[in-house]
């Protein structure tokens, strides 16, 4: 078929264009509106496919460079780099209270989150990592929320308590607190999101024949 060729315009023409032309003009649009969105849902399909697959190894990577990044912040102060260190340690401030007596040290610097916040991140990285394992052979049930609920009150109590000065917590009830807390969130949220990377990754069964 022979490509279409522009309508002609003599140079002292002047709009308004004719309906030859405006039909050119759209039909350009239309085209190129056409394979813009025909690319842009292809990007979209490819990235979506690319994150059912891969969402667990984005999980995992951005718990261990969340906990990475607090505990290299000291290392950072010990080596002179106070610059950089102060902008983590500043930025870390906005998710966690970085309260001295509450945190953990390294080489004698503080590191930017607090021992239970230390704790919760990474038993979530451990029970990422063997999910990582165990999915490969067998498909993992999450906890019941009601189970999530009871994990939850110990670091409740340790922190309440504590907080209307009816006892004092110390280093270890906040690790202790803090992991069982965060390895239930990470047993009841990281099943979830594998079933329904399972299910939108699963092809549609086939109409029976008839």
């Amino acid at each position: 078929m022979a490509q279409q060729q522009p309508p002609r315009r003599d140079a002292g023409d002047a709009p308004p264009y004719t309906r030859e032309e405006m039909d050119y003009i759209l039909n350009g649009i239309g085209t190129r509106r056409r394979a813009f969105s025909a690319t842009l849902s292809g990007a979209v399909d490819g990235a979506g496919d690319w994150l059912r697959r891969h969402w667990l190894a984005c999980v995992n990577g951005a718990l261990a460079a969340y906990v990475g990044l607090a505990y290299l912040t000291p290392v950072l102060f010990s080596v002179g780099a106070d610059g950089p260190a102060s902008t983590i340690f500043r930025a870390y401030r906005v998710v966690c209270d970085e309260l001295p007596t509450h945190s953990l040290y390294v080489g004698g610097y503080q590191a930017c989150l607090c021992a239970r916040c230390t704790a919760i991140y990474t038993s979530m990285l451990l029970v990422g990592l063997a999910l990582a394992v165990v999915r490969r052979t067998r498909v993992v049930q999450g906890l019941r929320w009601w189970m999530w609920g009871i994990a939850m009150t110990p670091m409740a109590l340790d922190g309440f308590t504590q907080l209307f000065g009816l006892r004092e917590s110390n280093v270890w009830l906040r690790l202790l607190t803090g992991a069982i807390f965060g390895i239930a969130t990470a047993a009841f949220t990281l099943p979830q999101l594998e079933a329904a990377a399972r299910m939108e990754s699963a092809p549609a069964a086939s109409p029976a024949r008839r």
